[in-house]
């Protein structure tokens, strides 16, 4: 799973530079990150997940919204709606480098809501979100404008948080065991591909934008495919450890907050290229990475940690 969030988060920074790859990235990389946070969540009663959502999520979303308010005073893009937006969860009338935070938001509600449904009444609940996905995402009432306190995104995305929580229930990274080692990396990747090919068919997606692409139910299909197989890929070929990837996973969330930040006032001076953007988002991990480790030690709270 280390090795997985830092995938995750890699393909977030990559994802958020200018390539050509960015059409296939945002068709899953945000479901994959969630996937995996289903993975990890444990089910626990209403009010001790209240507390530790609380303190895991919404207190460093505070920190990191007070920390780019200032930020935006220096780079000039402050305006006198940005508290009430910061106090309200609508990040889209924020500068690129507070949108990011839409993911603790949207991670929060559905954490709350797998903790306040039982199990059977969970995988409904997110059979329940896909449809209403399909209904309103191509109208004029889902949109970015009005997502207050991201309750959208995590409608666009509970699914996928249920598959994660499915996928470790039935033990799901296991079942490719029984086949020959030939398909069990082979079906993960073929998986993988059947996914970037529906997603090419599907247009550009972008769960901030409240935009699941032009058909919904194949925007579903295509990331549950890539990001399952993904996830399966990942068991089957990198199953070891390292203190490096260890790191990079435990401060996920420091990435995700701060890497626009740190490019986005700096995007009219890069190099422009595929593999110009990746190395920049390599390095962006690796220095945020160090923040992270510094976190670990005298700050948890910045990585969603508490002592």
């Amino acid at each position: 799973m280390d090795w997985a969030k830092t995938i995750a988060i890699t393909l977030v920074v990559f994802g958020h530079l200018r390539s050509d790859f960015n059409a296939y990235i945002f068709s899953f990389h945000m479901p994959f990150f969630l996937m995996l946070s289903g993975f990890l969540q444990k089910k626990r009663p209403l009010k001790e997940e209240l507390v530790k959502s609380a303190k895991s999520l919404l207190v460093p979303y505070i920190i990191y919204n007070v920390y780019l308010l200032i930020y935006s005073l220096f780079t000039g893009e402050y305006t006198s709606d940005y508290p009430w937006s910061m106090a309200v969860g609508l990040q889209w009338n924020l500068s690129m480098a507070c949108r990011p935070l839409w993911f603790l938001l949207a991670l929060f509600w559905m954490r709350i809501a797998y903790a306040a449904f039982p199990l059977k009444g969970g995988y409904l609940l997110a059979i329940v979100c896909a449809l209403f996905t399909c209904f309103f995402a191509k109208g004029n009432f889902m949109t970015p404008i009005n997502n207050y306190m991201q309750i959208f995104a995590a409608i666009i995305c509970f699914p996928f948080f249920i598959i994660g929580t499915i996928l470790n229930r039935y033990n799901g990274h296991n079942m490719l065991t029984k086949l020959h080692r030939v398909s069990q990396i082979g079906l993960p990747i073929s998986m993988i591909v059947i996914g970037f090919i529906i997603a090419h068919h599907n247009g550009f997606v972008n769960i901030f934008r409240c935009n699941p692409g032009d058909i919904v139910p194949l925007f579903y299909l295509s990331a549950s495919l890539s990001s399952a197989g993904l996830l399966l890929l990942i068991r089957h070929t990198l199953d070891c450890t390292n203190s490096f990837v260890q790191l990079v996973s435990e401060g996920t969330l420091i990435i995700f907050a701060l890497h626009q930040s740190i490019f986005w006032p700096l995007r009219e001076f890069m190099p422009q290229g595929n593999l110009w953007s990746l190395g920049i988002a390599l390095i962006t991990v690796v220095l945020l990475s160090g923040l992270a480790w510094l976190s670990r030690r005298f700050c948890p709270v910045l990585i969603g940690k508490w002592r």
